[in-house]
């Protein structure tokens, strides 16, 4: 099984699960890329119901994907993670209020906007009459152009990834792309009216008679050419050789409100494809960025305090006699030392654990014992009696008398649906024992890892290494 079929596989609330307790940034990534990946296009019919623009419903999509990544970082939504579609569409939905109110001479918001109880049957009937549509309107194109249509809509490419499809460089396909989604949305309109216009304009009844055009009801819609497409766009066109046709301007944009909110979506999602993974990137780097701050800051305020109370010590010392100096020297000595016991091994771990008499040696008063389990499982520790894990972390971190046979017991949260057989690497009972318990008496420094077969885990550190 790839990662890729475990992602999609998981339900809404094992994602949302994985985004909050991650084992790492690569498994945190990987989820809120299923998320959007799975949502983005009912994000984008949220917002072609309120916006009907394509480039204000991708730019609004964009917002909307960065404030949920940055709540569901946080931790603190949705607050019923099974109702995450809804969730995400209540999002957009409020940017897209936003905008509106951003743009003075906006009119009001339309009465019909699609909510998450929309019936699922007649959103994908209609997307596929839009698709069916647009077949039609590729067969039009020259060779060229269908080729960018397949790869671009079709298989949804964009930038490198539609560069390297169509063998040239990322700076051609950024332009192809952009010229054949113009292309694709005006052969649209023009199919639109060739469809239902012919009642409301004398001259483009002419035009479709000229054609031989009989397809209003879905049937012989191969004649809809190349010739007819440019001769209805050159109808509408505002050039001296064009008609001008205000009124089947007005109409088609009408006609194709009916279809906006299936046909955005389908045109944005290369674009949303290629900057929604971006964004996530971003936003992690800013958290880590955040998190190393806010460490850095913490050792600098630190310091400075013991700079400052250390000075302020050895002020009021020259007011004392020499008794009362050695008792403040014993006292701050004390201090430091334990600063350095306490501190020392949760700051500096792999340079305590290399002392010696440290616990990491049958000698010592104790042993160490890290274990790490993913998302969504957790391990009893008997007989401690603590639970493991990603959550409660102080608790994968143990202190044991030396002698102390440990039991580890898996135990699969509601959302795993994963039934097959664990894997407890590091298990000394075994070159990594298979089952659901592993037993051994940790005798050094001990480190076990719980993994599920497919499951993207931390190696180097599993291994020792950091």
């Amino acid at each position: 099984m790839t990662n890729d079929q475990r992602w999609t596989r998981l339900p809404d609330a094992g994602l949302v699960e994985r985004v909050r307790h991650p084992i790492d940034r690569t498994e945190r990534e990987a989820a809120l890329g299923e998320i959007f990946q799975r949502y983005h296009k009912v994000m984008s019919t949220v917002c072609a119901y309120n916006l009907d623009d394509l480039d204000r419903v991708k730019d609004v999509v964009q917002i909307a994907v960065e404030a949920a990544t940055r709540e569901l970082i946080r931790g603190d939504n949705p607050a019923e993670p099974e109702k995450l579609r809804a969730w995400l569409c209540g999002i957009v939905r409020n940017r897209c209020h936003e905008d509106r109110r951003s743009r003075a001479n906006e009119g009001p918001l339309p009465l019909k906007t699609l909510t998450a109880d929309d019936d699922e049957a007649d959103r994908l009937r209609r997307t596929d009459e839009v698709n069916r549509m647009l077949d039609i309107v590729a067969t039009t194109f020259t060779r060229h152009q269908r080729r960018i249509y397949q790869f671009n809509i079709r298989q949804e490419l964009h930038g490198k990834t539609l560069a390297t499809a169509l063998s040239t460089s990322t700076k051609n396909a950024y332009k192809w792309a952009y010229e054949n989604k113009i292309r694709v949305d005006e052969g649209f309109g023009a199919l639109i009216l060739a469809k239902h216009g012919r009642s409301h304009c004398v001259q483009l009844a002419r035009i479709l008679d000229q054609a031989g055009w009989d397809g209003e009801n879905g049937e012989n819609d191969d004649n809809f050419t190349r010739i007819l497409r440019q001769r209805i766009l050159r109808h509408l066109g505002t050039c001296r050789k064009c008609d001008n046709c205000g009124t089947c301007d007005g109409q088609r944009a009408r006609l194709k409100m009916r279809y906006s909110p299936v046909l955005i979506p389908i045109l944005v999602a290369p674009e949303l494809n290629e900057k929604i993974p971006e964004i996530i990137r971003r936003i992690l780097d800013e958290e880590d960025e955040r998190d190393r701050t806010g460490k850095h800051d913490g050792m600098n305020l630190a310091a400075a305090g013991t700079v400052l109370v250390g000075a302020t010590t050895d002020r009021k010392a020259k007011k004392r006699n020499w008794v009362v100096d050695g008792v403040f020297d014993v006292l701050r000595g004390l201090f430091l030392i334990a600063l350095v016991v306490v501190l020392g091994p949760k700051l500096f771990p792999t340079v305590f654990d290399k002392l010696p008499n440290w616990p990491n040696t049958q000698n010592a008063a104790t042993v160490r014992l890290e274990i790490l389990v993913p998302g969504g499982y957790e391990a009893y520790i008997a007989p401690v009696g603590v639970t493991c894990t990603p959550v409660s972390k102080k608790n994968c971190d143990l202190q044991l008398r030396p002698g102390t046979t440990v039991t580890l017991t898996a135990h699969r949260g509601e959302f795993v649906s994963y039934a097959g057989p664990l894997t407890w690497m590091g298990c000394p009972t075994g070159a990594n024992s298979s089952g659901d318990t592993c037993a051994f008496v940790p005798t050094g420094k001990a480190r076990v890892c719980l993994i599920e077969p497919g499951y993207p885990m931390p190696w180097d550190w599993c291994r020792g290494k950091r």
